[in-house]
């Protein structure tokens, strides 16, 4: 696990060392350099596989091809015997020299051969020419900022910032902020710095610059009943829990008490002798969730941790590390969480992914349900609904609901709506900004049903731009590293293309949960998906937040109106509406407004 830093189109080296510096925390192990007079590289390693001669830059042995890196490449051993059979001949065992020799005999679709989650710059120099590739799923994260023939790229924006750019806010990824909770790609909060997409690989030469797509999730439903499915994600299941926990170092696994990560903990707990070190993080009072990892981790015999989280006060230190806002409150449990952790692992498995593969979110239930009711409705009653909904204020519930009938049209006017007015009040708090939810939406829409429409969508947007990013920050900013048995692509493809009935049958996740009742107590298999809490509205009815949205602090931020964050929060605080998310939204804005603009 590493952070990678280069440039393309000059020379360098004190740059790329103050880039290095600047993702220290990422990395603590070691740093290396590659420089000419045409590239510059860096990178940060965080050792957790070939500990003594993994360091990287690592290059072919006649030195035509240098890589740095940032991942884990599992299915890299497999690999390593096919290219020696080749004639390829390796100095190391590491994963990244693989990637080399992949590189030499396959070209650009040695990507595609890869199982794992990865950042790559690779630098031919026979070609002249700067490969720079994210993995499918977005699980590492790629930054770049293009200037004339030059590029400057990072696994995070700040080091790009050394190179001097100017501090500007995008105004539409501000408004796709607002709306989605994160900033989907390739935009960023700065205006001038992009993120490669998932699945995308870019090339840089002499001729320019060129990006293309080298994987996609595919829509091909499969055949079969229901035992076939069960049987055949038990498989999946068992063969990536076990790929994703090999390293040469300490691996734990965080265990929340939902079905996801109790199922990777399960799984590890059968095929490993010792007992499995797990973590898990809660508040007190209502949302404490720790009496149901207690349970799990009783039942298996793990080595349990609890940690609990009181006060808000760790704020500025989080933030200080999301290079783009992420209005997820998680951030806050992720964090403590990792810090905690870290003191006992460098490696951590995490259920991530389980509901997007799986089908677990109730919106995906609920809205095939409200499309199937409401999309018959004449023209007549929709017109009489939404002139009543317009006597209401802007920012009350009775006007969203009764809008979300009336948008019940289609696919993607519905799925649309859900996502623009899920947060209370998000539309009219950047009311004048132009967005590209609509368009995101019909770009991720296609000839499936509603609900693997849905999952797509969150596959690739949400789930790369904000969930996985969340986790990427928290965890590396406390050196450890995560993995996702969940978004293996090869299980992530199966699963998205199990029969939608059955992913959301019985409160969601039927199949899932079927593998689960062989390894875990039934109050866990039958508990319904509940996601996690922070108690964010209880702050914002008392003052624990006030110092981190201050009309100070308010007044110095690009966009934002202190009267309507005032009259926002003063209804919130009365209890007319629940407008916790759209308040957090703004909170996390002014912070990183604050830390890297202001």
């Amino acid at each position: 696990m590493c952070g990678i830093v280069g440039i393309y189109g000059f020379s360098d080296k004190t740059l790329v060392k103050r880039m290095c510096d600047r993702i220290s925390h990422r990395d603590p192990d070691e740093d290396g350099y590659y420089v000419d007079d045409k590239v510059s590289l860096g990178m940060r390693r965080l050792s957790s596989i070939d500990l003594s001669t993994g360091s990287q830059p690592i290059l072919s042995e006649n030195e035509s091809i240098i890589v740095v890196f940032n991942g884990e490449i599992y299915n890299f051993r497999e690999l390593r015997e096919e290219l020696e059979q080749k004639g390829h001949r390796f100095s190391t065992n590491s994963d990244t020299e693989v990637i080399v020799h992949a590189y030499e005999d396959y070209g650009y679709d040695c990507l595609k051969r890869f199982n794992g989650m990865f950042a790559i710059a690779l630098w031919d120099t026979n070609r002249k020419e700067l490969l720079l590739a994210r993995d499918r799923i977005g699980i590492k994260p790629l930054y770049y900022t293009l200037d004339n023939a030059n590029i400057v790229f990072a696994s995070e924006i700040k080091p790009i910032l050394e190179y001097g750019i100017r501090r500007e806010v995008d105004e539409i990824a501000l408004a796709n902020y607002f709306i989605l909770r994160y900033v989907p790609a390739p935009r960023t909060m700065f205006k001038g710095v992009n993120k490669l997409e998932p699945g995308h690989y870019m090339v840089f030469n002499e001729k320019g610059m060129e990006k293309r797509k080298y994987w996609d999730l595919k829509f091909e439903p499969l055949s079969g009943d229901r035992n076939y499915f069960v049987k055949t994600a038990s498989d999946m299941l068992r063969r990536t829990v076990n790929k994703t926990r090999v390293t040469d170092v300490p691996v734990g696994a965080y265990l929340s008490g939902g079905i996801d990560s109790s199922v990777i903990v399960a799984l590890m707990s059968e095929l490993q002798e010792e007992p499995v070190k797990t973590f898990s993080v809660g508040f007190e009072g209502e949302y404490d969730e720790t009496p149901y990892a207690r349970i799990v981790a009783e039942h298996l015999g793990t080595e349990h941790h609890e940690i609990f989280v009181d006060e808000p006060n760790i704020l500025p230190e989080i933030f200080y590390h999301f290079n783009d806002p992420i209005a997820d409150p998680a951030v806050i449990p992720t964090y403590v969480v990792s810090k905690q952790a870290r003191k006992e692992i460098k490696v951590v498995l995490a259920g991530e992914g389980g509901d997007e593969a799986f089908g677990g979110y109730e919106k995906y239930a609920h809205e095939l349900k409200m499309l199937n009711m409401f999309s018959r409705l004449p023209e007549f009653s929709r017109s009489m609904i939404s002139g009543i909904a317009k006597k209401f204020p802007e920012t009350s519930r009775m006007r969203i609901y009764a809008m979300f009938v009336v948008n019940k049209r289609n696919q993607q006017e519905s799925y649309s709506f859900r996502l623009r007015h899920r947060d209370l009040g998000s539309e009219y708090m950047i009311s004048g900004l132009s967005d590209e939810v609509d368009e995101m939406v019909t770009n991720s829409f296609d000839k499936r049903d509603y609900v693997s429409n849905m999952i797509y969508f969150d596959i690739k947007h949400t789930l790369p731009e904000n969930l996985l990013m969340k986790w990427d920050r928290t965890t590396i900013a406390n050196s450890i590293e995560a993995r996702f048995p969940f978004l293996d692509h090869e299980l992530l493809y199966f699963a998205y293309n199990i029969p939608y009935h059955l992913k959301i049958k019985n409160n969601g996740k039927y199949i899932l949960r079927k593998v689960a009742s062989e390894l875990l107590p039934m109050e866990i298999v039958e508990r319904k998906k509940h996601g996690f809490d922070v108690p964010i509205k209880e702050w914002f009815k008392s003052d624990k937040l006030d110092e981190y949205l201050s009309e100070e602090k308010i007044k110095d931020t690009p966009y934002l109106d202190m009267n309507k964050i005032k009259e926002v929060w003063d209804r919130h605080r009365k209890g007319s509406s629940d407008y916790s998310v759209l308040l957090w939204k703004c909170l996390c804005y002014v912070m990183w407004c604050d830390s890297y603009v202001v």
